[in-house]
C-alpha cells in the first residue's frame, strides 16, 4: 500500500492509492537526502529546533527540485496542535504576506499549490477527492486527535468543496506507533468521548501508562465521517523505531528535526 521511492538524493514514502491519481503529486519525505548535520541529519525542514536557516532553505530547494516545482509553491503553516483549517484559494505568494498562519490542516482546489505539514512522530494525513480534484492535509498529535482535526478536515472537504465522502482517499503517513507511544491518564481522558477509543489504547507496562495507536485513532475519525474503510490507507512505519529513516521527537528525546509531507494538484 506504501513504498519507498527515490528522486535524486531524496528518499520518500508514497501511498500507492495516491500514486494512481495522475492529477496530483505527493510525498511523505524521510530524513534522507538533505544538507543538515548533527542531530538534524539531514533533510530537516524546520528552523524552530535550532538548525541553520540556510540549511533549511537548501533542504526545501532539494525537495522542490526533485519534484520539478519551486519552493514558493509550498504552503507551510505554523502548526499549533489545534483544529483550525486553512482553505487555500489564492497563490501561495499572497498568503505569505498575510497574517501569521497558525493552522493544523489545509485544503485546496488550486493546482500548483503544494500544501504541507511537518512531522516528527505526529500523524501526517493526505486527502484526495478523485472526482472533484480537491486535496487536503492534516497534522495530528494527541491534542489534534482529541480535537478531531482529521474528522474536521474531512468535513471541510465536504462542506467547502461539495466532496462526497465515498470519493475521498485518505493516506495516513509515518508516525509514532503503538509500540513506542506511551501516554498517561490525561491523554486517555482527553479522548474518552471519541468513537472506538477503547480500540486504540492498550495498557502499558506500568500502572497509569497506556500505549496509543495514534494512526488508528485518526483512521477511526476519518471513517466516522463516511470515508470507506477501503479508501483509508495507513503506513505502518513507526518513526521512533525507524530513526534511521525518520525524525522522531519521542525517540530522540525532543532533540531532532522535522520532515516535510506535501500533496499538490498538478497544473
Amino acid at each position: 500500500m506504501f513504498r519507498f521511492s527515490k528522486k535524486g538524493p531524496l528518499e520518500y514514502l508514497e501511498a500507492l492509492a495516491l500514486t494512481d491519481c495522475n492529477f496530483l503529486t505527493h510525498a511523505f519525505c524521510t530524513r534522507k537526502g538533505g544538507v543538515s548535520r548533527g542531530r538534524f541529519e539531514n533533510l530537516n525542514v524546520s528552523v524552530k529546533e535550532g538548525d541553520a536557516e540556510e540549511n533549511v532553505r537548501a533542504n526545501l530547494r532539494i525537495i522542490a527540485d526533485a519534484f520539478g516545482i519551486t519552493v514558493e509553491q509550498f504552503v507551510i503553516v505554523s502548526q499549533v496542535h489545534g483544529e483550525e483549517i486553512l482553505t487555500v484559494d489564492r497563490p501561495p505568494a499572497d498568503l505569505a504576506s498575510s497574517v501569521r498562519l497558525e493552522f493544523d490542516a489545509i485544503v485546496t482546489d488550486q493546482p500548483g499549490v503544494a500544501i504541507c505539514v511537518k512531522t516528527a512522530d505526529c500523524v501526517p494525513i493526505f486527502f484526495a477527492d478523485r472526482k472533484r480534484k480537491v486535496v487536503g492535509v492534516a497534522h495530528a498529535g494527541w491534542r489534534g486527535t482529541a480535537l478531531s482535526v482529521a474528522g474536521k478536515t474531512t468535513q471541510a472537504l465536504i462542506s467547502r468543496f461539495n466532496c462526497r465522502a465515498g470519493d475521498i482517499i485518505a493516506a495516513i503517513g509515518p508516525a509514532i506507533g503503538p509500540c513506542c507511544y506511551k501516554v498517561d491518564e490525561p491523554v486517555v481522558n482527553a479522548m474518552k468521548g471519541q468513537r472506538g477509543s477503547e480500540s486504540f489504547f492498550s495498557k502499558g507496562a506500568k500502572p497509569g501508562e497506556w500505549m496509543l495507536d495514534l494512526a488508528g485513532a485518526n483512521r477511526m475519525q476519518i471513517m466516522g465521517c463516511g470515508i470507506p474503510e477501503m479508501n483509508t490507507h495507513v503506513a505502518r512505519s513507526c518513526t521512533s523505531c525507524r530513526r534511521d529513516m525518520f525524525f522522531s521527537h519521542r525517540g530522540e528525546g525532543g532533540n531532532t528535526g522535522r520532515q516535510l509531507n506535501f500533496i499538490m494538484l498538478n497544473r
